[in-house]
């Protein structure tokens, strides 16, 4: 141990360590006002005992979460936790490595509920879009989740995981890395699991679909009925799952095409025109329907604005020879120009 670090661990008050467990105890809360959160990374830099404070707090989770893993370590805190009415000395300790990680689940534990306001419930935290909606979600633990049109999040945080569950929609994650508390994403019959990475997921009718923009992704199945598989990702890749458990052979995607969406974009690439109202209507209240069948396989290729509908409208007659006609106020009929 250095001087400075010597110093800091001196000069920790014990004002400062009760502060810097508040503190911990609060942003552990997925859903707490990033104004609270900047305030306390003002508290923090403003007295070097603060932030001595603060690494000492989150070491001790650390090592609280390696133990909670072990089930001698968990045995132990617990004995410690309710120590014996008719013991009538105190326990020796035999394994003494075992005990300072017992010893460090059990101060953990007491941190979070000693200072922290109400738990979250286990449900979780739920974040909603509707039609035509995006949102970016700032997470306590560094990470952040965007999610597109018509999408839903339920977070929910415990001491060994971050856990996401995706019901419905699309989302981007960007990870903030601790392989001592994995972030998992649970979406339809299937898990995600990342440490520090960036990718997205999205269910559709009966799959799901994964594609990794950076980083590492660890995939596993969990079928209602159906044989369990997993598979693994790397930057650059994708693959999808259906509800039976079966996974798709992983392809390479494009990145770049990958985050139009989060910018209000979507890149398109000889899709059908069928296809492409479908993913646009996903953007807008006033849905667009194909009433010429001959229209439905019209290839399309280009770069069109999520949130534009005229735009898009515009450009499907220039380019293609596509009229749009009012049915009603939330309906447009799409046919052939004559």
């Amino acid at each position: 141990m250095n001087m400075d670090r010597q110093d800091a661990n001196r000069d920790t008050a014990p004002d400062s360590q009760g502060e810097a467990e508040q503190w911990f105890a609060r942003l552990l809360d997925p859903a707490y006002p990033p104004a609270q959160r900047a305030a306390f990374e003002r508290w923090r830099a403003a007295d070097p005992s603060h932030a001595a404070a603060y690494r000492d707090v989150e070491r001790l989770w650390r090592l609280s979460l390696d133990a909670s893993r072990h089930p001698a370590v968990a045995a132990a805190a617990w004995r410690a936790l309710k120590p014996e009415p008719s013991a009538r000395s105190p326990r020796r300790w035999l394994f003494p490595t075992v005990a300072a990680a017992a010893a460090a689940a059990v101060v953990a534990s007491v941190i979070v509920p000693r200072w922290s306001s109400p738990a979250p419930a286990p449900a979780g935290v739920t974040y909603t879009t509707a039609a035509g909606q995006q949102q970016t979600v700032q997470l306590a633990d560094g990470s952040s989740i965007v999610l597109d049109t018509d999408t839903q999040v339920m977070v929910s945080y415990s001491a060994s995981t971050r856990r996401v569950d995706l019901l419905h929609g699309q989302a981007q994650f960007s990870v903030h890395g601790n392989h001592a508390w994995p972030f998992v994403v649970h979406a339809l019959h299937g898990t995600v699991t990342a440490v520090g990475t960036q990718f997205q997921v999205r269910i559709n009718d009966d799959c799901t679909d994964v594609a990794l923009i950076k980083g590492k992704l660890a995939i596993a199945t969990t079928p209602a009925n159906g044989t369990p598989h997993d598979a693994a990702l790397i930057g650059g890749q994708g693959l999808a799952y259906d509800e039976s458990g079966r996974i798709s052979a992983v392809h390479a995607i494009d990145t770049q095409d990958l985050r139009g969406w989060t910018e209000g974009k979507l890149f398109v690439h000889d899709w059908r025109l069928a296809d492409l109202v479908q993913e646009m209507n996903r953007y807008s209240t006033t849905k667009l329907e194909i009433s010429d069948p001959s229209l439905r396989d019209i290839r399309i290729s280009g770069a069109f604005r999520t949130h534009d509908q005229p735009a898009f409208l515009a450009l499907l007659q220039q380019g293609w020879a596509v009229r749009a006609t009012r049915i009603d106020a939330q309906h447009l009929a799409l046919t052939r120009q004559r």
